[in-house]
């Protein structure tokens, strides 16, 4: 297997756990901030479509389901209840995870076609703003501790 393909494979899984570690590692494999947003939004819909279709499986085979209202639960259904699918897809990248996103929709009955979609709007919008701002960031924090002197 060639180097860049094990390093789009890493990019495009490990978004698919946490979506921003997508674009940290894409800027340090120094891929193309286009190239790391794509593999960012497609590692995104990995988890949702793999979360859609099998978890409700992977659910009862790996995790006893227990029925608690911590504080945590109560802000899915908060947030379910205020913005159903577009609010967890909107939000599924920046604080609910891919997984966590797509099992709350899935948890609420949302029809799988409304979660690839929105999903998919979302993953890409945040796959480019968050990939850009990773790598605008790494460019001035790199100018900033770069000293003249230093080779």
């Amino acid at each position: 297997m060639s180097e860049n393909l094990l390093e789009y494979i890493s990019v495009l899984l490990s978004s698919s756990f946490k979506f921003l570690f997508g674009p940290l590692q894409g800027k340090a494999y120094g891929l193309p901030w286009l190239l790391t947003a794509a593999l960012t939004a497609a590692g995104m819909m990995l988890s949702v479509v793999v979360f859609t279709y099998f978890g409700q499986y992977l659910k009862q085979r790996f995790f006893k389901t227990k029925r608690v209202f911590t504080p945590h639960n109560r802000r899915k259904v908060t947030l379910w209840r205020k913005y159903g699918i577009i609010g967890v897809a909107l939000f599924t990248p920046l604080f609910l995870t891919p997984i966590g996103g797509t099992l709350v929709a899935n948890a609420f009955g949302e029809k799988r076609e409304k979660i690839f979609f929105w999903m998919s709007i979302f993953a890409s919008v945040w796959g480019i703003l968050i990939t850009l701002m990773v790598y605008e960031a790494g460019d001035i924090l790199q100018g900033w501790f770069h000293h003249p002197r230093l080779p």
